[in-house]
């Protein structure tokens, strides 16, 4: 059986290098030892880079009741009207040019605040996955394609929550708002991305809910997929295709056009 086994992996090498169709690659079965394959399809984009509040993560109302604690506490309100324009901009710009504060050391000093804020919220109410995030993000393992994440939340609030989740083992690699000099909707976190995964900004496809987010995209250089999980679709024009809910979305099909 093993020298079955060596047999095939020449084969594969021989025959079923990646080409523009499918690819072919071995496993051999704990179990029983009979060799298996698995085929990949080709999709017109290498990556896909996914934004994650509101996008993979209902997590936008814990972040709006931290930023509305946070406000509070310099007698500021902060409406949820007033919140949504700025979903996809980094905290420390928020603080900068919303609060009000220049001085470095009062910015990490709020960012802690911030973040204790979301903390807090977070563990008397658990947040979840969008709907059909965790299948759709199983499903692209058919495709050959890598996965990045690229969020202007800060690193600890996206690994605590990616790790909570059990999200990490998707991404190959994750670009968090620190990581860049500009927010969105300037292309930095999405270029920066592309970078990590070794990917051409034109060979990139992006998942995003805002319209912040999908301008950053586009100046990227990248197709995007908007899902309307934050903002109504008119929200949205700027977005390639516009989907509802990750339930019902054929990526193969969607993107059979594209090349």
């Amino acid at each position: 059986m093993i020298v079955f086994y060596i047999i095939l992996q020449l084969i594969y090498k021989t025959y079923f290098q990646k080409g523009n169709l499918t690819i072919f690659s071995f496993t051999m079965s704990n179990e029983n030892k009979q060799p298996t394959y698995r085929s990949k399809s080709i999709l017109p984009c290498k990556a896909i880079i996914f934004d994650m509040d509101g996008t993979l993560l209902e997590s936008t109302e814990a972040d709006f009741k931290a930023w509305e604690k946070t406000y509070k506490s310099y007698d500021k309100v902060l409406t949820y009207e007033l919140y949504q324009p700025l979903l996809g901009i980094r905290s420390a710009d928020v603080i900068r040019n919303y609060l009000g504060f220049a001085n470095e050391n009062d910015v990490k000093r709020i960012l802690k605040e911030k973040f204790d804020h979301f903390v807090d919220y977070v563990n008397e109410h658990p947040v979840k996955l969008v709907a059909g995030a965790d299948n759709f993000l199983k499903s692209l393992s058919s495709f050959d394609v890598k996965i990045g994440l690229a969020t202007s939340s800060r690193q600890e609030k996206t690994m605590l929550l990616l790790a909570r989740l059990n999200l990490l083992q998707y991404f190959d690699a994750i670009v968090t708002g620190e990581q860049v000099n500009k927010s969105k909707p300037a292309p930095d976190i999405f270029l920066k991305a592309a970078g990590k995964l070794e990917v051409p900004p034109n060979l990139c496809l992006v998942f995003e809910d805002g319209p912040i987010g999908v301008a950053a995209s586009k100046s990227a250089g990248m197709k995007c997929i908007a899902i309307t999980t934050t903002h109504a679709a008119e929200k949205l024009h700027q977005a390639d295709w516009i989907i509802d809910q990750y339930e019902t979305i054929d990526l193969g099909e969607l993107l059979k056009n594209e090349g």
